[in-house]
C-alpha cells in the first residue's frame, strides 16, 4: 500500500533544469530551486523521457538540459526516492538537449 505524498506545489507549472537516468538513477535538478528531485510519471511519459536522453547524453549519468510540466511532490518515504529533496510529477517532457553553461542562465 502506497503512502500518499504531500504535496508542495498544487498546480502543473513549466521547470526547467537537469536530468539524469541511469542504472537507479532518475532525477531533476531544477534551475530555479535548491535541491534535486526524484522524478516519477506515468510509464509512457517516462520511457519518453528514457529515450531522449539516450539521443542527447554522451555518457551513463550525463546531465541533459530539459523543461517539462510537472509538479513538486514531497519526500519519499521508501526506495532510492527517500535520498532526495523530493520528488516531482513529469506530466509532459517539452524539450530537451545536451547541457551547456547558459542553461540556467548566469549568477
Amino acid at each position: 500500500m502506497e503512502k500518499n505524498q504531500p504535496q508542495i506545489e498544487t498546480e502543473e507549472q513549466s521547470l526547467a533544469g537537469h536530468y539524469i537516468y541511469g542504472h537507479e538513477v532518475n532525477t531533476f535538478q531544477p534551475c530555479d530551486k535548491e535541491g534535486t528531485f526524484w522524478v516519477i510519471g506515468s510509464n509512457e511519459e517516462l520511457e519518453v523521457l528514457r529515450k531522449e536522453y539516450l539521443n542527447y547524453a554522451s555518457k551513463p549519468y550525463d546531465e541533459v538540459f530539459v523543461e517539462i510540466a510537472g509538479d513538486y511532490l514531497g519526500k519519499s518515504s521508501d526506495g532510492f526516492a527517500m535520498d532526495y529533496d523530493g520528488q516531482i510529477q513529469v506530466e509532459k517532457m517539452m524539450t530537451m538537449r545536451k547541457k551547456s553553461d547558459t542553461d540556467c542562465g548566469t549568477k
